[in-house]
């Protein structure tokens, strides 16, 4: 709980209106998401309207961003920030984080440790008085609430609930969403980076925001046993097979073609059978090595993305098998390292995402 701790701290910093109701908004909107608005109607249209109302107030939020807990932030609606063409995606974030989540126990947990810090007097809190408040609110079946008066009249909130990290990739699906808009042609995004700083979790939850959008995984085309040569081996990116990657995946991409790659195992060093996918506009091909000197021409977006070696090891523990995590440590990392410096691959990208900072799942 040390982390929801850290979050009511700062949001009592920095909101010190903030009354009993405030904080229960706040440790429901962490436990439970935004479903409940979603469900009140047109989501978009919705966001227009307080979109427009936060651009005639002037909205000038000194945060863009703030976490909640649970995984997920506040999206200040701040008109410096955002224009009329970024609602449809800030809308698709928003209903894509409006998923079931959270139960009334966890509520109570989070309302259990915001009693004990009003007890010991680490927030602006009467104890007496929000027990009096949770005391009726329970009453009322811990319904969803509204900001209090005082807070409205004091901050004129205008945000959005969505998942932290599609906050973080802000930028990247920023980019992603004006090329298809303002472009003609295939949309081809090279996402490369470090291992275990997310580059196929984004990938996944791009698809998911845009349509008609394939995934495609450089792991399909890592060397085969035939052409790994000492000579290609020590070559940085040399063990990828980048020729049968343009041939196979990029090339036909690029004549708005479908695509019949063959993925190669390596579990089972074979490679399989022709696989046809139809060609769509927009084309994410992540993982270490898609910004290759011998493909990133074929990009038309490429973005990298990294994270500290503290985290990215945190990570692969917790994923890893002890076997596999030894490979990554004495194999995989060094090879990479050997591909990104060298070869200057994150300063060939259009946008650097960092994730060091996203929560491990049990510090959610």
């Amino acid at each position: 709980m040390s982390a929801l701790k850290n979050i009511l701290s700062l949001h009592a910093q920095r909101y010190p209106g903030m009354e009993p109701r405030d904080y229960v908004k706040l440790l429901y909107q962490s436990e439970f998401g935004p479903g409940h608005l979603v469900a009140e109607g047109d989501a978009l249209e919705t966001l227009r309207a307080e979109f427009a109302q936060a651009a005639e107030e002037h909205y000038t939020p000194e945060y863009a961003v703030e976490a909640i807990g649970g995984g997920l932030c506040r999206a200040h609606l701040d008109p410096r920030c955002f224009t009329d063409a970024d609602l449809p995606l800030l809308s698709r974030c928003f209903v894509r984080s409006a998923r079931p989540r959270g139960t009334l126990a966890g509520l109570w947990e989070k309302l259990g440790t915001l009693t004990a810090m009003a007890w010991a007097g680490e927030l602006p809190l009467d104890p007496k008085e929000l027990e009096l408040f949770l005391s009726l609110y329970e009453s009322e079946g811990c319904p969803p609430l509204r900001h209090s008066k005082g807070y409205r009249e004091l901050y004129h909130p205008h945000y959005r609930i969505i998942d932290r990290d599609l906050a973080l990739y802000a930028p990247a699906l920023r980019a992603i969403d004006a090329l298809l808009r303002n472009s003609d042609g295939p949309v081809i995004v090279a996402v490369d980076g470090r291992c275990a700083s997310g580059k196929t979790t984004f990938a996944q939850k791009a698809a998911e925001l845009f349509d008609e959008c394939n995934v495609f995984h450089m792991d399909d085309f890592f060397l085969p046993p035939a052409k790994r040569t000492p000579e290609r081996l020590a070559t940085p990116g040399g063990n990828v097979d980048y020729e049968r990657a343009a041939t196979e995946l990029f090339e036909p991409l690029r004549r708005e073609e479908a695509v019949a790659h063959r993925r190669f195992d390596c579990s089972t060093m074979t490679m399989g059978e022709p696989e046809g996918i139809p060609f769509r506009r927009l084309n994410l091909v992540e993982g270490s090595y898609a910004l290759h000197p011998e493909l990133r021409n074929y990009a038309t977006l490429r973005i990298f993305f990294t994270c500290s070696a503290e985290v990215q090891l945190s990570r692969l523990e917790r994923r890893e098998t002890p076997e596999s995590l030894k490979k990554f440590k004495e194999r995989w990392i060094p090879m990479e390292e050997n591909y990104f410096g060298p070869l200057s691959i994150e300063h060939q990208c259009d946008i650097l995402v960092d994730t060091s900072r996203l929560p491990a799942p049990e510090e959610q």
